[in-house]
């Protein structure tokens, strides 16, 4: 039977942008959410020009306080390696109410201070849940997830940035640290515990430092169902953040896409085969993350050695090769790593 009536559950990114593209295909989405008033989640923000041209919203550039050229990837040692790809921090909470209302400009209905209790009251052709990591639709799926914390703080500094950087450092962070600049903030956080955070930024004695909110928040990856029926997850109910990278912006514009695509093919119960077989949900990810996290300092420093001043999407056959064979890992354990970041790099940011 073809779809009709579609129900999001959720005006987070991934139900706003899943309902845009739902619009732009000819659907006409209802999107609700218990929440009063559109409002942002914790996010570091940053996003690649790559990802924000998927978005069917054109006019984000007011919404992007602060464009970088490059990504910067920080060794212990202090050597640096680059990804010359454009990239911005973006004023979350404002582009998303400006999303909002687009949807409903569009035609859709956006329903805020709407909880849904039971999934099994709501009546549509396809229940898409995009109810973030503890989703009520998640839960009647039968989706099971891994999680990570991260913790951020925002705050003023004359700290001078390198595009936006990343820390690779495991005195802080089983995974990364960052620094991204949004206009005349900071947005300073890491994977990880609170109490790494504070040593993280004792160390990088950011100068004139002024903190201006401390936040926490949940970040789920690695989602093992995604549909039964006609319910369907996406964003962070789905778990399809990228397990390298932690970016899940990106990923659920990826994930759009497929769902869209299904639904105009009237092919549905494809969706969760589509997603587990897109790069964004990449088997390589979790051999991948376990061998980045069993990655010591002393290996990071060799890595570095090998690439500072490289720029990461250019390197040359005999680079990777003196990579593969120069001692940071196992050379099969080093090619799963390389493959994986090729998927993240194009996929997750």
């Amino acid at each position: 039977m073809a779809v009709r009536d579609i129900t999001i559950v959720g005006a987070g990114p991934a139900g706003l942008i899943t309902g845009l593209k739902l619009l732009e295909a000819g659907f006409t989405p209802t999107i609700l959410d218990k929440q009063q008033e559109i409002v942002s989640t914790l996010c570091g923000e940053g996003l690649s020009a790559d990802a924000l041209a998927r978005v069917p919203f054109q006019d984000w550039s007011a919404y992007a306080p602060q464009e970088f050229s490059h990504a910067t990837f920080i060794f212990p040692n202090g050597t640096r390696a680059y990804a010359q790809k454009k990239c911005y921090t973006m004023d979350r909470t404002s582009w998303f109410r400006a999303m909002a209302a687009e949807f409903e400009q569009r035609g859709g209905e956006l329903r805020l201070g709407t909880k849904v209790e039971r999934v099994a009251d709501l009546k549509a052709d396809l229940i898409i849940g995009a109810d973030g990591p503890f989703s009520l639709v998640g839960k009647a799926v039968g989706n099971r997830m891994e999680h990570i914390g991260g913790v951020q703080y925002r705050v003023r500094s004359s700290y001078a940035f390198d595009g936006m950087e990343f820390f690779i450092d495991k005195r802080y962070s089983p995974e990364y640290s960052w620094i991204f600049a949004k206009g005349k903030t900071l947005n300073v956080g890491l994977l990880g515990r609170q109490k790494d955070l504070e040593k993280f930024i004792a160390d990088r004695a950011l100068p004139d430092l002024e903190i201006l909110k401390k936040e926490a928040y949940n970040i789920p990856f690695f989602g093992t169902k995604i549909q039964e029926g006609n319910l369907v997850l996406t964003g962070d109910a789905a778990g399809v953040t990228n397990p390298l990278t932690k970016g899940g912006m990106a990923a659920c514009i990826h994930v759009a896409e497929i769902l869209v695509d299904c639904v105009l093919r009237d092919k549905v119960g494809e969706y969760q085969q589509r997603v587990f077989s897109h790069p964004v949900m990449a088997p390589e990810y979790r051999e991948a993350l376990r061998y980045f996290r069993e990655i010591d300092n002393s290996s990071l420093d060799k890595a570095g050695a090998m690439l500072n001043g490289r720029d990461l999407a250019h390197l040359d056959r005999a680079t990777k090769l003196k990579i593969v064979v120069g001692g940071l890992t196992h050379p099969r354990k080093m090619r799963t790593l390389m493959k994986a970041s090729s998927y993240a790099n194009k996929y997750s940011w």
